[in-house]
Order: C-alpha cells, then sequence, then structure tokens
C-alpha cells in the first residue's frame, strides 16, 4: 500500500515510525513521501528549524515535501493547486495525518484510492481542533483518548474508524498526554492496517454527532494569563489553586503560565512599574498553590523566594 504522510509534531513522529517499521505481512506499507510544515524560526537567536518528522525522514532517506502556509490562514496552504499538483503523480492509496497542521485539499482526498485517516487526540466528537489535549485538561475532563477518524473536507468531521479511551492523571501535562495518545494510536493505526488488509477495504466507520462536538481553538498567548490577585489566593488560602494548576499542566511549554506584576524598580528607588512575570514552576500541597521559580520579562529564572525578596513592593 503506498502512503503519503502528513506530520509536523514530535508527536506525529510516534506514528511515522511505527508506520514505518511494520512487518510486510500481511501486505507492505510504503512510505512514498512525508508531507511536513516548512522549516520555522526557533529560539532566541531565531535559528530557521525543520519539524522533527523532516529531521527523520531525511536521515531515513524519505522524499519530503513542505508547502507554504496562507498567512491569514495558517491551517491553510497559500497556494492550494500547487499542492494538488504536486501530490498527484504519487498516485497515493492512502493518506495518513498525525499532528500536521494544515488542511489536506478535498481533491487530494478523493483522489487517494482509499482516502485518507487522521490519529486524533481526543474522544471526538469532543474536542475537535488544534489543541485537544490541553484543552482536555484545562475542562478537568477525567478520560481522554485517541480517534482514528477519516479525512473530510471539514476538519475532525470524518466517521469514526476507531477509538480508545485512557484516563487522565492528575499529573498529566499537556506534552505527557500527547505523547502517551500518540503512542496509542499509533498502535491502534497499525492494528487497524492489519485488519483492513486481511477484511478488505475501504475503511467503514460511524458518523460523528454534531449535537455531542466541542471545539479546542488554537491556544493563544492570552491563554496562560492569571491575574497576580488570583495567584494570591491560590498561595494564601487555597482559593482556585486546583484549576490554576491544570491550566499550568495544560499550558507548558507554551503558552506557558504567566500573570503581570508592580515591582519595585532597582535602578530608581521608590519607582513602581508593571512587569510581565512567567510561572516556570509551581506545586500543589494540601490544596494550596506553591510558586517554586518564576522568570521576569528580561531577567533570569529564580527561586520564586528570591524574586519575592528582590521585587514585589510591600
Amino acid at each position: 500500500m503506498n502512503i503519503l504522510f502528513f506530520g509536523s509534531t514530535g508527536d506525529s513522529l510516534l506514528v511515522l515510525e511505527k508506520l514505518s517499521f511494520l512487518p510486510p505481512s500481511p501486505f507492505p506499507l510504503i512510505i512514498s513521501a512525508v508531507v511536513t510544515q516548512p522549516p520555522k524560526p526557533v529560539g532566541r537567536d531565531q535559528i530557521i528549524t525543520p519539524t522533527p518528522v523532516e529531521t527523520w525522514a531525511r536521515q531515513h532517506n524519505l522524499p519530503v515535501l513542505s508547502f507554504p502556509n496562507d498567512p491569514a490562514h495558517t491551517s491553510r496552504y497559500l497556494q492550494e493547486q500547487t499542492v494538488i499538483d504536486t501530490l498527484a503523480p504519487f498516485q497515493a492509496d492512502l493518506l495518513i495525518t498525525a499532528g500536521y497542521g494544515q488542511k489536506i485539499p478535498i481533491q487530494t482526498i478523493r483522489e487517494a484510492t482509499f482516502g485518507g485517516l487522521n490519529v486524533h487526540p481526543s474522544l471526538l466528537p469532543r474536542w475537535r481542533g488544534a489543541d485537544p489535549v490541553a484543552w482536555a485538561i484545562i475542562a478537568n475532563d477525567h478520560q481522554t483518548g485517541v480517534t482514528i477518524v477519516t479525512l473530510t473536507e471539514n476538519l475532525d468531521e470524518g466517521k469514526i474508524i476507531a477509538q480508545k479511551k485512557i484516563p487522565i492523571t492528575d499529573t498529566d501535562t499537556t506534552d505527557q498526554l500527547s505523547a502517551k495518545l500518540f503512542t496509542l494510536g499509533a498502535d491502534l493505526l497499525a492494528g487497524l492496517l492489519s485488519s483492513s488488509a486481511s477484511k478488505g477495504l475501504p475503511f467503514k466507520g460511524s458518523p460523528q454527532d454534531p449535537k455531542k462536538a466541542t471545539q479546542a481553538r488554537r491556544l493563544t498567548r492570552d491563554d496562560g494569563f492569571v491575574p497576580w490577585e488570583q495567584l494570591l489566593k491560590a498561595t494564601n488560602d487555597g482559593t482556585g489553586a486546583v484549576t490554576i494548576d491544570r491550566k499550568f499542566r495544560a499550558l507548558n511549554p507554551w503558552p506557558g503560565l504567566w500573570t503581570t506584576i508592580k515591582v519595585k524598580r532597582q535602578k530608581a528607588k521608590g519607582k513602581i512599574i508593571e512587569r510581565r512575570l512567567k510561572i516556570l514552576s509551581l506545586s500543589l500541597i494540601a490544596s494550596h498553590l506553591s510558586l517554586n521559580s518564576v522568570q521576569l520579562e528580561g531577567k533570569k529564572p529564580v527561586p520564586f523566594t528570591q524574586f519575592q525578596e528582590a521585587y514585589i513592593s510591600n
């Protein structure tokens, strides 16, 4: 079976690796090309960096393709027809997507012999969208899962082919839970492909109930904001501490948890200014929040106690 794989994140690499090393029986899977997001500037020095999927694919001599996004709609291509024309010669039997980040043209999906499948880290139709794992943690969902869903014109609205549930623990971060879900999804997809080889294609699934759908919109920097007064209450009497802890686990590493605070300016005695403060580490102890380390904008990370002594105005 000739497969075009679409993925960009480190988690999607878990799926690509699983597919690449499946045994050839009952039928061989051939990854004819990998489609991934273009390289982007990363870090303080803005070094142009390829996606984890591109790096791995090149190391394993797989053809790599990238297409620029539309700046006005980052999940769409800048030149969709170019994408369609470039992918058509591969004559794919099946498209597989996982953590890709762009909407595949419906013509490309239709041209694939068996259409396409997406590995989505939620129990669809709950949490359709770009950041389902983070929103599941924020919403205090007690369980989540992974769904293998057919590709359609609209993202995450296809037929459900397979699902598997797992619990969300009180310590799960988005990174940790995502890794669990994509590992589970890779195994689920591998089993599905093996089963389909004996039962026949195309894949049969169940339509989603649109009334049960919820949206996991893309996170923004503003989602990480928590008023300083709320942090104080959570540390002093525990008010909202559990909710803030969930938000911290959900939003790390990006956008992270941050606040604004009035601090004493060291070079101008008596002058108070408002600065952004990033919460780097916290703990939940006896239902109270404990801030462990923080970073004031433009400064190095420090223990919170050190920051308190140096900056907080009485």
